[in-house]
């Protein structure tokens, strides 16, 4: 059976809902039945209005889509590795919480989508010999919080299907993604901590940016995007407004993660920690016959403070020193 369902949105050619039904007494019966539920669908405009497929809908939506450059970024990269090789050829009409189920199911059996054929995990994906590093293919489930990041991606492209009239429901709505996984940060101890921070000061401004780091937890952009205006020091208050955003070898200024600024008590001892810095700092730039401006970044390599250091560089020199002392910890840990 096929029914007329006007243009497609995507295509732009005329537009069928189809149905086979299988051969038998009661085929015409059952044909009048589906052309019916058919052609209800498409009066009642509940009927998918393309046969555009999930590779089409996920192109569209990231053209569209408002999100943060490295967050786009990361959706860009679970979607193109995971969606299409077991999905994207799916017609976005056809999608119900069958699919979805079986697609996190499969996610959950091996991240690399090995369909069960024997397979090897070559070190490297250059051209090379192989040797003891290329070992047989073991699966490994991906973690229950990408799939979940999966999960809102789809979601958040077919609700912009529906708001497209593409679909008249969101199909995605009926899935269930994984649980979110209790989080396990593991901090460093107070012992730690202490032994990091007594390291670190054998670089007076490096150590005054881990004592911040450890003493308010502010996230590794932020502290390379705090510049002197924000620190009131007098009135023992941080504000925090700016961060640095680094992807590869990129880095731009923006935007606190949630959009929001903020403002930190500081502790009479921090205090003094940053007073000590703001002192070394302008020392050094009159050495140097430049100024230190209220405008200048807390934490630069440049004398007068006109440029900020590189979140990747500051979260790597953290975990060598860490590394150094044989504690295993992170940059970002700091923050619980």
């Amino acid at each position: 059976m096929s029914v007329y369902a006007g243009i497609d949105h995507v295509s732009k050619r005329r537009h069928y809902l189809r149905e086979i039904v299988p051969a038998g007494p009661k085929a015409a019966d059952e044909a009048e039945k589906v052309m019916r539920r058919l052609a209800g669908q498409v009066d009642e405009r509940r009927h998918p209005r393309t046969n555009a497929t999930v590779n089409q809908l996920l192109d569209k939506h990231f053209e569209l889509v408002t999100l943060e450059r490295n967050t786009l970024a990361t959706y860009v990269g679970y979607a193109d590795k995971h969606i299409p090789p077991l999905i994207g050829s799916v017609q976005v009409g056809a999608l119900d919480a069958d699919v979805f189920d079986s697609f996190y199911a499969e996610l959950r059996r091996c991240r690399d989508h090995c369909a069960r054929k024997r397979q090897v995990d070559h070190r490297t994906a250059a051209a090379h010999e192989c040797d003891a590093r290329c070992t047989p293919h073991a699966c490994r489930p991906l973690g229950a919080s990408t799939i979940r990041q999966i999960h809102f991606i789809l979601s958040g492209a077919l609700k912009r299907a529906v708001r497209w009239r593409w679909l008249g429901t969101n199909p995605i709505a009926q899935a269930e993604p994984p649980p979110a996984p209790k989080p396990n940060p593991q901090p460093p101890t107070a012992e730690e901590a202490g032994r990091i921070l007594a390291a670190a000061w054998t670089d007076p401004d490096w150590g005054a940016l881990v004592w911040l780091a450890v003493v308010t937890g502010v996230r590794r952009g932020e502290l390379c995007g705090l510049r002197w205006r924000n620190a009131d020091l007098d009135g023992a208050v941080l504000t925090l407004n700016r961060s640095i955003g680094q992807r590869n070898t990129e880095t731009w200024e923006k935007g606190t993660k949630t959009h929001q600024h903020r403002r930190i008590a500081l502790d009479p001892e921090t205090v003094e920690v940053l007073t000590e810095h703001r002192r070394r700092c302008v020392d050094r730039a009159a050495a140097l016959d430049v100024e230190l401006s209220a405008d200048a970044f807390v934490f630069s390599l440049a004398p007068d403070g006109s440029t900020y250091l590189r979140p990747n560089s500051v979260s790597e020199r953290y975990s060598d020193l860490a590394g150094r002392l044989g504690i295993r910890t992170s940059l970002h840990k700091l923050r619980h």
